[in-house]
């Protein structure tokens, strides 16, 4: 059986909003360094969670990455050598949050608006 796309990032969301609760509830952090889908704006990828425990002192972890609150991403090894242990038991895919797709389609739509601006500008457009 063939499902369209909008039912598999419906599903994916939804194993994504479950994995993030089962999370919250196991005392995880769970910060993410791509907060709001625009491009440039963080960084890492957007299954990464911070697999650190809640109120944990420094910058947050997943593997060998390490982000800021602002989501600056940085390569750090695990102090233990692997940085296996500093994953989180859950697996997220892909997907964007509704949010993050939202704010990325108002940025591409902005880009097009600029883009075209600028090429009537020149009188290309």
């Amino acid at each position: 059986m063939k499902l369209p796309g909008r039912a598999w990032i419906a599903i994916h969301r939804s194993q994504n909003r479950w994995h993030d609760l089962l999370a919250h509830l196991a005392g995880y952090c769970n910060d993410r360094p791509q907060k709001t889908g625009i491009p440039g704006q963080g960084g890492g990828y957007r299954s990464w969670r911070c697999a650190l425990k809640r109120r944990h002192d420094g910058m947050h972890r997943t593997g060998n990455y390490v982000w800021t609150d602002d989501g600056t991403v940085s390569y750090l090894p695990a102090p233990n050598g692997s940085g296996k242990e500093a994953h989180q038991p859950w697996q997220r895919n892909m997907t964007p949050t509704m949010r993050q797709a939202r704010n990325w389609k108002r940025w591409d739509e902005d880009q097009s608006r600029i883009r075209r601006a600028r090429l009537r500008q020149q009188g290309l457009l």
